[in-house]
């Protein structure tokens, strides 16, 4: 296993890239009326964030593997530093938008990064068990950034927040440059096209399989980041109480990733993927059944959710770490392809399903189910090519 600073430090780089995506859930009403736009227009500042994360992803993953991790994690850091520091200043909605995109941007840096330093650095076993402790540490984002971002905007105003996410990246900023080495020595780069290795990790049908995956856990987890803070809104919810509704998924996360980091060295690899599976689609179950008997409040919001949260926890950092860890060879280029899928297919399913339904508990419920079901598929065994009798 890596050291302990090492971990942290990829940690931060895993995290800062949700805390910006979360941090002003709980201002989004309010930042509507600011800004004069539609309820249904302020999930997709979400959505075209996620969308320029899972961009830049795919270039992030083949100049890290030509020119090595760190100088690369570092310009990104900066990047998102001064994206930040433009959303706080933002007038308008237009110009968010805009300051959002390059926040991303530098954000993916992380992601793409965060995960080839595993790869270099650990076999596929130990680093499951790596991402078994990195990921409670990065998965207390979703539930912290709301509940903190609530209360600054109560006090300080919407602004806040992005400030107070310009600080968590200069944070990054000097971890990265205090305590993360080089792990990808200068023989080992790649000097063939930057993109070369796309072909190769594409051509994987493990790293195909688990970044499915990776894509529907992702998907249902950003429907429900959309469509929550508008259906605690509507039960008359303040901004500092809807944040604090994200503690209880985050605990399920971290739950699963301590019982997944136990199981690792009892059950099958992909026994423990398929039992987080199940927790998916049980979860889809139970919102289907909380809208059939009508039931209201809160709690039948966060409890389904509770249930998807432990596919999270196990499933998600498991497929993750088989996808970037597979045969291929590319890690960081697979690392960036999975990133994009994850990201990007989140986005487009997060802000398909705001712009086609609106939002409402119906909506939520229905997303999660069917995700659910396509991630359920992923547990059947592959069919037999059939070789032709001369």
């Amino acid at each position: 296993m890596p050291q302990l600073p090492f971990i942290l430090t990829v940690a931060m780089l895993s995290a800062f890239g949700l805390i910006a995506s979360d941090v002003y859930l709980p201002a989004m009403p309010s930042m509507a009326t600011e800004f004069g736009v539609a309820d249904w227009q302020m999930p997709q500042t979400i959505s075209f964030y996620l969308l320029a994360l899972a961009i830049a992803q795919l270039g992030y993953g083949p100049l890290s593997d030509r020119y090595g991790r760190k100088p690369v994690v570092l310009a990104g850091v900066a990047l998102y530093i001064v994206g930040s520091v433009g959303c706080a200043t933002s007038a308008t909605y237009d110009g968010f938008l805009a300051w959002r995109m390059l926040e991303a941007v530098g954000a993916a840096a992380g992601l793409v990064v965060g995960r080839a330093l595993i790869a270099d650095t650990c076999d596929k076993r130990t680093s499951a068990k790596a991402y078994a402790v990195i990921y409670p540490l990065v998965s207390l984002s979703p539930a912290l950034a709301p509940a903190i971002g609530g209360h600054l905007a109560a006090a300080f105003g919407w602004r806040s927040d992005f400030l107070f996410v310009a600080a968590f990246g200069v944070t990054a900023l000097m971890m990265v440059m205090a305590l993360l080495p080089e792990t990808l020595p200068v023989a080992a780069r790649t000097r063939t096209s930057p993109f070369a290795g796309f072909n190769h990790v594409l051509r994987d049908w493990t790293f195909l399989r688990y970044t499915l995956v990776v894509c529907t856990i992702y998907c249902a987890w950003f429907v429900y980041l959309t469509q929550s803070p508008f259906l605690f809104a509507r039960q008359g919810l303040s901004e500092e109480q809807s944040g604090w509704l994200y503690l209880p998924l985050t605990a399920g996360i971290i739950g699963a990733n301590l019982l997944t980091k136990r199981l690792l060295d009892r059950w099958p690899y992909d026994r423990i993927v398929a039992a987080g599976i199940a927790c998916f689609v049980f979860g889809g179950l139970a919102f289907l059944a909380v809208v059939s008997l009508g039931l209201q409040g809160a709690a039948a919001v966060v409890l389904p959710m509770c249930l998807v949260s432990f596919a999270n926890g196990s499933s998600l950092s498991l497929a993750v770490s088989g996808a970037v860890g597979s045969e291929h060879g590319y890690a960081a280029t697979a690392s960036g392809l999975v990133g994009f899928c994850q990201i990007g297919s989140a986005a487009l399913v997060a802000m398909g399903v705001s712009a086609a339904f609106g939002t409402s508990f119906g909506v939520l419920s229905g997303a999660v189910l069917v995700l659910g079901l396509i991630a359920l598929s992923t547990c059947l065994p592959r069919p037999e090519r059939r070789t032709s009798e001369v």
